[in-house]
């Protein structure tokens, strides 16, 4: 028997007031994310100055929409859990992904295939952090690592920044050579993971009136990324397409659909259409009952509960669309957590290992 070691890697998100600012300031000091020609003490200065102003309007969001209001559901390294104290300002990426963990880890073990598994979390923003999960792994007698990002589009400013800091730690640490390390790249037409998101869209239909169904558009919004990005070669917006055509071919193209891309920031060019800049013209096109599916998320978090939900509704309502609600995220749907399981199932049986270079 195998001992397998499963790290999930996301973004992470503050879990308390105090923690938007030093959350945002690791966010916008990623290179991967943020190209500044300024580096060091210059960057670090500015970055601190510009995330203290944001972090007054972002905490804001998150405690709109706070995901603990009645306590601590996130991992076992949350300063709120450990503590006993109950958060007015905490990002569901938290409770959400440790909901994820626990439900792969309790799916693998179940199939009995002759391995042993834990699944390990690797925030790349807060914590659980990078070193914490790699702390986590050496308490183990791990034979195996496989990184699964949940990221199914691969991406620079996610995926790729998650590996990269994976790998300067690894490194750091002098831990290169310590375990077998296989990669799930991406995952954009898995069909568990399309089929999981058509399920989502058909729950959230079934909430409609039947009267106005025939009606109804699919808006399938993804977090958008500078153009700039697509230039160099991300295939993220290319994989993005390939989801939501997979997923549309799987439902037959049974209604119209788009695609657009939100949470713009800064002066550069980002991804287009713009979400909320394409309602008014989905208006114009006589479209009256929208159902929007968060494409790039695999869970509930500020661009879906705050910025779709909230911001983006209140654009719609102006506008006079009847209809706008969000699709619910993947989060622990069996079927989603079925599409994580196989995909490291299919790479433990056919691996190729993950160089640390």
């Amino acid at each position: 028997m195998k001992r397998i070691a499963v790290v999930l890697m996301n973004l992470g998100g503050p879990n308390n007031e105090e923690a938007v600012q030093p959350f945002l300031y690791n966010l916008f000091m990623d290179d991967d994310i943020i190209k500044l020609p300024l580096k060091g003490a210059v960057r670090s200065r500015l970055i601190t100055f510009l995330t203290t102003r944001r972090a007054k309007v972002v905490s804001k969001k998150y405690a709109q929409i706070n995901a603990c209001p009645q306590g601590c559901m996130g991992p076992k390294t949350c300063v709120n859990r450990i503590n006993g104290v109950v958060s007015t300002c905490c990002s569901a990426t938290n409770p959400i992904t440790e909901m994820q963990r626990r439900a792969l880890e309790k799916h693998l073990n179940a199939q009995n295939d002759g391995n042993q598994y834990q699944v390990i979390t690797a925030m790349r923003y807060w914590t659980p952090s990078t070193d914490m999960a790699i702390d986590e792994l050496l308490t183990g007698d791990f034979e195996e690592v496989v990184l699964l990002p949940l990221y199914p589009q691969f991406s620079y400013s996610t995926t790729a920044s998650s590996l990269n800091e994976w790998y300067r730690r690894i490194r750091a640490r002098g831990l290169e050579n310590r375990w077998k390390t296989l990669l799930v790249k991406d995952y954009p037409e898995h069909t568990k993971y399309l089929q999981a998101i058509s399920q989502r869209i058909d729950e959230k239909l079934a909430t409609l009136p039947p009267e106005i169904l025939d009606e109804v558009h699919l808006l399938f919004s993804a977090h958008g990324t500078p153009i700039s990005f697509k230039t160099a070669g991300d295939p993220y917006s290319d994989q993005i397409r390939q989801s939501m055509e997979a997923v549309m071919a799987l439902r037959g193209k049974d209604r119209p659909y788009w695609l657009s891309f939100q949470s713009r920031v800064g002066p550069v060019q980002w991804l287009k259409p713009n979400t909320e800049e394409f309602l008014p013209v989905l208006h114009g096109y006589g479209v009256r009952h929208i159902v929007v599916v968060p494409i790039a998320f695999v869970g509930d978090h500020i661009e879906t509960s705050m910025e779709i939900s909230i911001e983006f509704k209140e654009v719609a309502d102006h506008l006079g669309i009847d209809t706008f609600v969000c699709t619910t995220g993947l989060n622990d749907l069996p079927l989603f957590i079925e599409s994580l399981g196989d995909l490291v199932r299919e790479k433990v049986q056919s691996p190729a290992v993950v160089s640390t270079n």
